[in-house]
């Protein structure tokens, strides 16, 4: 699983059981890798601590557990449910966001330009992508023209208008015919 425990002590409960020997267990449990105490603890149901020979035993009421995400996951908590989700970003995910993104923009400039949505055009051209933008398109060429509902897509200057556009940042011209 993508998490890693987060666990503290209970202090108020574990002073009865820890007594003059506080300080110490306090200093033990920082140097204790967490996984090791929550391993012990679901099994056990308790954590052994030896503090100068003497054993000092604390079971799952004597922590605060908790976790977070692992790196490169992001972590959700509501009631009794908990949801990762993977933030490392692939390039098949990239591509199809980029197509998504173009194809609402050449749908917008078709019903600007008054075609109906149901027809089938030509072409759609797409100019001044960056090299990374136009080899994710490139492949998915097929999947915006099915989205657009064009016959082609291409990326030359081949319509007589264009439109401005920018995504992320980055300007581009699109156009229907």
């Amino acid at each position: 699983m993508p998490a890693k425990p987060i666990i503290e002590l209970e202090r108020k409960r574990i002073g009865p059981k820890a007594k003059q020997h506080m300080g110490k267990l306090v200093t033990k449990f920082s140097e204790t890798n967490p996984e090791e105490i929550v391993s012990s603890l679901q099994t056990n149901s308790k954590f052994d601590f030896d503090i100068d020979g003497e054993v000092i035993s604390l079971d799952s009421e004597d922590f605060v557990l908790d976790f977070d995400a692992d790196e490169n996951f992001a972590v959700s908590k509501r009631d009794d449910y908990v949801v990762f989700i993977s933030t490392l970003r692939n390039k098949e995910m990239m591509a199809k966001g980029l197509i998504k993104d173009v194809a609402r923009r050449l749908q917008t400039l078709r019903k600007e330009r008054g075609y109906n949505p149901t027809d089938v055009l030509g072409v759609a051209s797409i100019l001044d992508l960056d090299e990374e933008s136009l080899e994710m398109i490139r492949e998915k060429a097929d999947d915006l023209a099915f989205l657009v509902r064009v016959k082609q897509v291409n990326f030359t200057e081949s319509c007589k208008e264009y439109k401005d556009d920018d995504i992320d940042g980055q300007k581009i011209r699109i156009s229907v015919e």
